[in-house]
């Protein structure tokens, strides 16, 4: 089959690798249709993500159709159209029980080097993390159910309710998904902030009440300014950069919640001082569970979720080179980068 392979850091090459094959009786072959390219594959492209590591047939956010199932597959058959939940925990550990599966630390992630990513044309998954997708829900928006779930998961953890004021720091895909699920669970002032003009004018067009070019404005001063010096009541951290969280703790109210959800390259050094003085709840988020994921699908079906203004390039997998370099080097204006076999 054809894949888009990671050799070593900034190298994807496309080659002819062996098709993974059943070896359960519970595991179900995917034939890849779309494949999105993600933030962690970047970091995983540079060498720097903690468990994608070079050599590895990445790649996680994806649409297919069934074409194998186990002996033991119940509820899923050929043809099926469906998004896979890209990671499932142990099962036995306190976490998994508690349907926590997503911290679990024995959790295997698709991707990587022992679970063949969706960057290759078919993937083995087991049954249990199938997501059908809805009959009006085409391919390539099936390939953004991952990214927004990660939104909804965010919101849903950080109890994001009627009236809330909310500010998200950081306006790529998973700023903008949890942008959507702020708003479609009651927040009424949503502050987002970015460098990036074009970024910032599709936060607007998905619903943003505020919108800050931090190269142009004083994001601190700004927010403050529009909450009458109290802070926005959550604060979500979608890009993973040293100076935005510490921005984060000055701009919550006291009382407030900050959510951690970007991957952080280097360790950031935290004002701890902060969180102890404002009585901040810092709440981290990591990815997401089932439910998560039928939100994000049943909201895409009921149009609740713009997804035209997410999929800015859909690209043949033969240009699987030159799509990580427009993504990693920003060389255009793009949300998200879709990969069409």
């Amino acid at each position: 089959m054809r894949a888009g392979v990671i050799t070593k850091p900034f190298s994807m090459e496309l080659q002819g690798v062996s098709i993974p094959v059943i070896k359960l009786a519970h595991e179900v072959k995917i034939q890849v249709k779309v494949t999105g390219i993600c933030g962690s594959e970047i970091h995983a492209y540079h060498g720097t993500h903690p468990f994608r590591i070079p050599p590895v047939i990445s790649g996680h956010e994806l649409a297919g159709v069934v074409v194998e199932v186990g002996d033991k597959v119940k509820n899923v058959s050929l043809g099926d159209r469906v998004t896979v939940e890209p990671h499932y925990g142990c099962g036995v550990c306190k976490p998994c029980q508690a349907g926590n599966y997503n911290i679990c630390k024995d959790k295997k992630v698709l991707g990587t080097q022992e679970w063949t990513g969706s960057f290759g044309e078919f993937i083995v998954v087991p049954e249990n993390t199938i997501v059908k997708l809805p009959d009006n829900v085409s391919f390539e928006q099936g390939a953004l159910i991952e990214p927004l779930a990660v939104g909804v998961h965010a919101v849903r953890k950080a109890e994001v309710g009627l009236g809330d004021r909310v500010a998200i720091l950081g306006a790529g895909p998973i700023g903008l998904g949890l942008l959507l699920a702020a708003i479609n669970s009651g927040a009424t002032k949503v502050f987002i902030t970015d460098a990036v003009d074009y970024n910032l004018n599709v936060a607007e067009k998905l619903g943003a009440t505020h919108t800050i070019n931090t190269l142009k404005e004083d994001a601190i001063e700004k927010i403050l300014e529009e909450t009458d010096g109290e802070g926005v009541d959550k604060v979500f951290i979608a890009v993973g950069i040293q100076s935005v969280l510490n921005d984060s703790f000055k701009i919550v109210r006291r009382g407030g919640k900050v959510s951690e959800v970007a991957l952080f390259g280097k360790k950031p050094e935290i004002e701890i001082s902060y969180i102890q003085n404002k009585e901040i709840q810092l709440i981290g988020s990591n990815m997401y569970v089932r439910k998560d994921f039928e939100v994000a699908a049943e909201a895409i079906a009921a149009n609740m979720y713009d997804t035209s203004l997410f999929i800015s390039k859909v690209i043949p997998v033969e240009e699987i080179k030159n799509a990580m370099i427009i993504v990693d080097e920003k060389l255009e204006n793009v949300i998200k980068v879709l990969l069409k076999f």
